[in-house]
């Protein structure tokens, strides 16, 4: 199975936090091969870091890939068909990131790794 890991998914693996999900945890772990991280998750974390909402312990542009490649992770892009497939999607979630991810996730047959149980409105399958 292939996993789209969501930005707190991410975030709280990497610096080890135990308050989210021991599924979506054991999954990261132990299938982290088939674990993908959005580049639109990234950005979203970018803007937080830059308004001083969101302090890591490594910065995103120098540390980032190596940590994700060291972790097994991958990165996926976003393409025009995702961009553009967000027009289509029902008004359940107003955040733009988690919606380029549903579209991803949707385009691709990836499962969510997310506590957000507002992305349980969508047709895909959310592990959290």
């Amino acid at each position: 199975m292939n996993y789209l890991v969501d930005t707190n998914a991410w975030i709280g693996f990497l610096e080890g936090r135990t308050s989210f999900s021991p599924a979506i945890r054991a999954i990261m772990l132990y299938e982290n091969w088939a674990c993908t991280i959005s580049i639109a998750s990234i950005w979203e974390a970018a803007i937080k870091v830059g308004l001083g909402k969101l302090l890591l312990a490594y910065d995103l542009e120098k540390d980032l890939p190596r940590i994700l490649e060291e972790n097994g992770f991958s990165i996926l892009s976003v393409e025009l068909e995702d961009a553009a497939g967000v027009k289509d999607l029902p008004p359940h979630h107003g955040d733009p990131f988690d919606r380029i991810q549903i579209v991803q996730a949707r385009r691709r047959g990836l499962k969510i790794l997310s506590h957000d149980s507002l992305l349980d409105r969508y047709d895909i399958e959310r592990i959290g």
